[in-house]
């Protein structure tokens, strides 16, 4: 929504275009930002490569539809990163090189890949196991807020 757009003058000020989605249509334009990149590739504009940095499922579906039309694309795999030293694992990625799969670590072999490699199931699945964890700290966290001042 637009209270979590971020950089977006300094975004416009490196762009020849700029198309900013939103799912609630609160800034910009209301969609996905698949819709935008199928628009502008359907209209006629050529691209070299395409880079996508944000939640895992966005950049999945962003691969699916770059590798429609063969369009390098490369992603940013620092959301499945914890300690960024390689030691404890965590994002541990499967990648489908040359009909082989091959395990990367994004903290230490990336954070870019070549998203037409990465099995994104896969790293959803594993960014999804500390789920539990993550939303008690986080009401944990929160409530300390609502507790009374002596």
């Amino acid at each position: 929504n637009k209270d979590l757009v971020i950089l977006e003058e300094d975004f416009n000020a490196v762009s020849d275009k700029m198309m900013l989605m939103t799912d609630d249509g609160s800034h910009g334009q209301q969609g996905l930002v698949t819709n935008a990149l199928k628009e502008l590739i359907e209209a006629g504009n050529q691209y070299d490569e395409v880079i996508v940095i944000g939640p895992l499922i966005m950049m999945k579906f962003v691969c699916a539809l770059t590798k429609e039309y063969g369009i390098k694309t490369t992603v940013s795999m620092n959301p499945i990163m914890i300690d960024g030293t390689g030691m404890c694992g965590g994002c541990r990625l499967t990648l489908n090189q040359d009909g082989k799969q091959v395990t990367k670590f994004a903290c230490v072999d990336g954070p870019e890949f070549d998203g037409h490699e990465i099995d994104f199931d896969e790293a959803m699945s594993r960014s999804r196991m500390y789920a539990d964890f993550e939303r008690h700290a986080y009401e944990s966290t929160c409530n300390l807020y609502k507790k009374e001042v002596n």
